[in-house]
């Protein structure tokens, strides 16, 4: 399955819940936001990539952007205008594969929450993070989110507990593969006073942090500041011009 029609046909409709508290994680993000200093200093622009159901667009919006907030999934979107009304906002519906649908001049792109590693190839990354390095202007920054997958879980630590309640249990399982992981998104759901399992699986990119650091440079980025949060690989890097 792909990584679309797996958001489409069974993450997207548990996505927020699977979170957690939205305002306390849209908070989490905003300072760190404001701890590596974003803030507008020409355009005001901003592009959320992978924004999902607004966790970046609102922290950005919050700090004085105007966020274009893209994502290929009509649900996430539809519950990130619920948490965006009366903010500078703008939706896109696209893949960020596709960035002629989301071309502009910005200063600011963001791709996080693991986004990056959604797509195909490390090639396909490497372009991306080109065309992105040309549509940012003279200082832009792009800040990335991402688990770095290269080394491997085994035996029982492939199986990850998500989060649980009284009615939903989730549950990841890993399957490595050279270049790629396998992502099986497992949730029991309780209706009716019965457990239903529900089982949809996807690639994710096994991304190296320095090779991703490597193609940033390669690009013209100048690599700003590196922090783990929560297993979490974050980089906020600059255009460099001559």
């Amino acid at each position: 399955m792909s990584v679309k029609s797996h958001y489409d046909n069974h993450l997207a409709a548990f996505y927020a819940w699977m979170t957690g508290n939205f305002e306390t994680k849209q908070k989490e993000q905003e300072a760190y936001f404001v701890s590596k200093h974003i803030a507008p200093f020409a355009n005001q622009a901003a592009i959320d990539l992978g924004a999902g159901h607004g966790l970046q667009t609102v922290s950005l919006a919050n700090l004085g952007y105007t966020v274009y907030a893209v994502d290929f999934n009509q649900h996430l979107l539809s519950e990130l205008n619920a948490h965006t009304k009366g903010r500078s906002v703008r939706t896109i519906l696209a893949n960020i594969a596709n960035s002629s649908q989301y071309s502009m001049e910005t200063e600011l792109i963001v791709c996080m929450g693991d986004t990056l590693t959604h797509l195909d190839s490390p090639e396909q990354v490497s372009v991306l993070i080109r065309e992105w390095y040309n549509m940012l202007l003279h200082k832009g920054k792009l800040v990335l989110s991402f688990r770095d997958l290269t080394q491997a879980l085994e035996n029982e630590e492939r199986f990850i507990p998500v989060k649980a309640d009284d009615d939903r249990i989730h549950t990841c399982f890993l399957e490595y593969f050279p270049g790629f992981v396998r992502v099986f998104d497992m949730l029991l759901e309780k209706q009716s006073g019965q457990w239903i399992q529900k089982v949809s699986s996807y690639q994710k990119l096994r991304l190296g942090v320095e090779q991703v650091k490597m193609m940033l440079t390669a690009a013209g980025f100048f690599v700003h500041d590196h922090e783990v949060i929560s297993r979490m690989h974050y980089l906020v890097a600059i255009k460099r011009t001559e």
